[in-house]
């Protein structure tokens, strides 16, 4: 077996730097970075996790647990973070929670220092406070936490709801729509504590219905209920159809609703963007594949991914301190891909897959 000294020789560096180099540490500069692991790849060197447990107390290892893997969000979150771990020679486990609260908290509670560094978990149900009952001080790290204030308790990464979901509604408008429905919003409401999906709806739902306002459009009959599925999204076409389509223009909540928005207007003859214009909102790949392809806000889940690790890192490198600080929470960037399923094929940027 390869060993870290005898890759840290091939690159003519010391061990301690080829250890930093492979974990993806700020404080190696690029070029030294790259040498390590063009050494590491050409000698076939994997890290000994055992080993590396014994000498530092840490395994290398984490969890994260998500709801589902069909969906296609969760799927990519999944990927980009496992990519991310991968290049600093750490490794993820995933767990799958099937939307259900209780097997959410069970899979936390079983968790310890011993099986993993720590936890990465998309929550759907459980506040931050819920989780840290159960999580015996593991290093915690949320995707979009809906806790309210009084529960946060670790740091998060949030998806760009209100930036993007208005950014759709002014491309939109820029494409000549006036009269656009909002595909799968959810008004505010009293539920206590709020759910993943629940305040997802309401934030980008309010940011939806303020940029029409903005823009002097009429939001009072701009609802379309449905769930964030490709079925239901199918269904809500016929039915949206069915009652005369009062809409030019469509803006989906998630990228799964705007692909079943898409197939259902296309059974019913209603040619797109012609007719009506369609948005969504992730950025997954089935979107630049379909016809038309689907103008879309998409994540950056590659900085998603760099950024929870990192922050991930801080945290194990508090570990012992008195004095926590204050639960960060980071909004990550998006693009507005402008597809065909708003300004046509002949239109369409160049990122069209």
């Amino acid at each position: 077996m390869v060993t870290l000294r005898e890759v840290a020789q091939a690159a003519g560096v010391s061990p301690s730097t080829a250890s930093a180099a492979l974990r993806g540490m700020d404080i190696v500069k690029p070029q030294t970075r790259k040498k390590v692991t063009q050494a590491a790849e050409r000698l076939h060197y994997r890290a000994n996790l055992p080993a590396r447990a014994l000498r530092s107390g840490r395994s290398g290892i984490f969890t994260l647990i998500v709801p589902d893997l069909e969906n296609a969000f969760y799927a990519r979150l999944a990927n980009s973070l496992a990519t991310e771990l991968d290049n600093r020679d750490l490794r993820l486990i995933i767990q799958v929670s099937q939307f259900n609260k209780d097997k959410e908290l069970s899979q936390v509670s079983e968790l310890t220092s011993s099986m993993c560094d720590g936890l990465f978990i998309c929550s759907t149900h459980n506040s931050g406070r819920e989780i840290g009952r159960v999580s015996h001080g593991l290093p915690v790290l949320l995707f979009d936490d809906m806790s309210t204030q009084e529960n946060t308790c670790f740091d998060s990464i949030e998806t760009p709801s209100r930036e993007g979901i208005g950014a759709a509604i002014r491309h939109l408008y820029d494409c000549g729509r006036r009269r656009i429905g909002i595909v799968g919003g959810f008004p505010p409401s009293n539920r206590t504590p709020p759910t993943l999906g629940v305040t997802l709806r309401e934030n980008r739902y309010k940011q939806a219905l303020a940029t029409l306002d903005q823009l002097g459009l009429d939001s009072g009959q701009a609802l379309v209920p449905s769930d964030w599925t490709t079925r239901e999204g199918r269904l809500t076409a016929h039915h949206l159809v069915e009652d005369g389509l009062g809409f030019d223009a469509l803006c989906c909540m998630n990228d799964s609703l705007a692909l079943g928005i898409l197939r259902g207007l296309a059974e019913c003859g209603i040619q797109v963007p012609g007719q009506v214009a369609v948005t969504g909102f992730d950025g997954i790949a089935p979107g630049g594949y379909i016809t038309p392809t689907l103008t879309t806000v998409a994540v950056d889940f590659t900085s998603m991914a760099v950024m929870a690790v990192s922050m991930m890192e801080d945290q194990l490198g508090g570990r012992g301190r008195q004095s926590r600080p204050m639960p960060r929470r980071i909004i990550v960037g998006y693009r507005l891909l402008k597809r065909e399923s708003t300004v046509g094929r002949s239109a369409a940027g160049p990122d069209i897959i």
